[in-house]
Parts: structure tokens; C-alpha cells; sequence
């Protein structure tokens, strides 16, 4: 799911079996730790949980679709000499329309490995997109921080 085909809350379709919706999420939610490319869909699409409508649902099947055609996608740990901690983050500015908060995004490598990521909703919101990217480096930091103390 691209970031400018975000369902809406309120987008005047049917709405859909929330139950179903609910338990196939709830199964991406526990793949997205091993499938970081998930992670932004699987995020968008938990917040219509309470009332998902047919728009969510397809959007859900799409999620599904990508990752039966990426079924050689993985996770895998390389050796090597770099011991460093990388950290990429972004966040959009008020990209949500229905109540204008950031989406904050990043991920962590120990050195060519990816060991932590994160992709959520910015609690406040952001009067500039500047605002919104320092939010998301410091969600960023939390992570690293934690990631080199254990």
C-alpha cells in the first residue's frame, strides 16, 4: 500500500465482517516482525479496526496479494565486519486527513542487518514538517537507545 492510497475512516462504503477483518490483521500484525516491508500497511490498516468497510478489506486483500507474490522475501543475518548501529527514519506531515497526524517511520541496522523498526502515528500533531521529522528522529533514538543497551 502506497502512502497516497490510505483508506479513510469515514469513506461511505459497506462496512465489512469487522471479526474477520480483525483476525486476519491481527495474523499480519505478528508477521510484520520478520516482514518490515509490511510494516506502514499493516499500521494504516489497524486503525480502521473498530469499523472496517469494504474499501479496508480490499485494501487488507491487497497486503495479502504482495505478500504471496514475495513469499522469497526474508529476513537474513549476514556476518561481517561492521559493528556499527545505522538508524534511517522519515516522517510524512500531517498526511492522515482525518485528523492531520504525522505518520513517523524508521529502521535500525547492526551493520548490513536490520535488528529494529517502527512505523506509527505521531501522538501530536506537527505544526511543520520539520517538527514532524524531529519527532520522528527522536522516535528513532528511543530505538537505537534501547537496541545498544541490551
Amino acid at each position: 500500500m502506497s502512502a497516497t492510497e490510505v483508506p479513510q475512516l469515514h469513506d461511505g462504503a459497506e462496512p465489512t465482517d469487522g471479526n474477520r477483518y480483525r483476525r486476519v490483521l491481527g495474523k499480519l500484525q505478528y508477521l510484520f516482525f520478520t516482514r518490515p516491508d509490511i510494516n506502514f500497511s499493516v499500521n494504516k490498516l489497524s486503525q480502521f479496526m473498530q469499523t472496517p468497510s469494504e474499501v479496508h478489506w480490499k485494501a487488507l486483500k491487497r497486503v495479502l496479494r504482495y505478500l504471496q507474490g514475495t513469499l522469497q522475501f526474508a529476513l537474513h543475518i549476514q556476518r561481517g565486519n561492521d559493528f556499527n548501529l545505522h538508524m534511517y527514519s522519515d516522517a510524512d506531515w500531517a498526511r492522515d486527513m482525518s485528523d492531520r497526524a504525522s505518520t513517523t517511520g524508521y529502521i535500525l541496522f547492526f551493520g548490513q542487518n536490520p535488528v529494529s523498526w517502527s512505523s506509527r502515528k505521531q501522538r501530536t500533531i506537527a505544526r511543520s514538517s520539520t517538527e514532524a521529522k524531529y519527532r520522528a528522529v527522536a522516535s528513532a533514538l528511543d530505538g537505537t537507545y534501547w537496541v545498544r543497551n541490551l
